[in-house]
């Protein structure tokens, strides 16, 4: 194991350990007011997610000259998130796609196809992440009316908007098609696929914040369904961050600073962030049966 791997573990543990010292009891006698059928609502809609971001991977290869077939991608975007929720980084499993779809295996790291599918189709989510939050987070403002908070996010947004967009037409996209993986990149990242695969990241983004609203109700928590709406893409990147396993320790401290937004309790806040990530590892297991499977091969 190597030595960041390590680190990452004692991340892990040091935070959950600091979290249940200070709310550990509480945390406990939240979790036990679970609501069962609630659980049973969030594994059919964690089904959705898996097979939306499936077929989005396999739309997205296939202009990076890849051709996956949509079982093959189901198979492995389990397997994949599986190994991401008990592996050290939480990209353990998209190395995994990377290399059982590589044509030379010597040759993972390189931006070959098989590279270009998996990191093409990761960005795609998170760009749409970060989008929806900017645009839920100004129409709360909105609401609340905190204009002045308002003009503070949006201007230099749209400044820096038509600054990379200056930036991209006059420069970078000279300099990306020079490459021999540009014209895949633009023709993702561009036009009618562009927005094809942004609509599928848009189902696959709502579901994840579903599942997390599901989880606070499941446990009988009173929330404000718009302010978790606005709020839970904080949590949700939280877990991208390759700190940690599967995003433990990490996705519960944003759970405890987004409290204070929220409203809520800090012990109730990062129950709802601890029964998210046991589903979500739950919702994975089908990734392990198939891992299994290809290992007995």
């Amino acid at each position: 194991m190597k030595i960041i791997d390590i680190c990452r573990y004692i991340i892990s543990l040091g935070l959950i350990y600091i979290l249940f010292i200070n709310y550990g009891k509480d945390i406990i006698n939240t979790i036990k007011l679970v609501n069962i059928d609630y659980i049973i609502l969030i594994i059919f809609i964690s089904l959705i997610q898996y097979i939306l971001s499936a077929y989005r991977w396999k739309y997205i290869s296939k202009y990076t000259d890849l051709n996956i077939s949509f079982i093959n991608s189901i198979k492995f975007y389990y397997i994949s998130t599986f190994m991401n929720n008990i592996l050290p980084g939480g990209i353990m499993g998209d190395i995994f796609r990377i290399y059982h779809h590589v044509d030379d295996k010597k040759e993972i790291f390189k931006i070959g196809r098989s590279f270009q599918s998996v990191v093409y189709e990761r960005l795609s989510g998170q760009l749409m992440l970060l989008s929806f939050f900017i645009l839920s987070l100004g129409l709360y403002f909105i609401i609340h009316q905190k204009f002045i908070a308002f003009s503070y996010l949006f201007l230099p947004l749209i400044a820096a908007f038509y600054f990379l967009k200056y930036v991209f037409n006059n420069k970078l996209r000279k300099y990306i098609r020079s490459k021999h993986y540009g014209n895949n990149f633009l023709t993702v990242f561009t036009g009618e696929v562009f927005w094809r695969h942004t609509v599928l990241s848009f189902f696959v983004m709502m579901s994840y914040i579903f599942i997390y609203i599901i989880s606070a109700v499941s446990l009988g928590v009173n929330i404000d369904y718009f302010s978790f709406l606005v709020f839970t893409p904080i949590i949700l990147f939280s877990m991208t961050l390759p700190v940690s396993i599967g995003g433990w320790g990490v996705r519960e401290f944003a759970a405890l600073l987004i409290s204070f937004l929220l409203g809520l309790s800090a012990s109730v806040s990062i129950s709802v962030a601890i029964m998210y990530g046991m589903l979500n590892l739950i919702c994975s297991l089908p990734g392990l049966y198939f891992l299994l499977k290809l290992k007995s091969r």
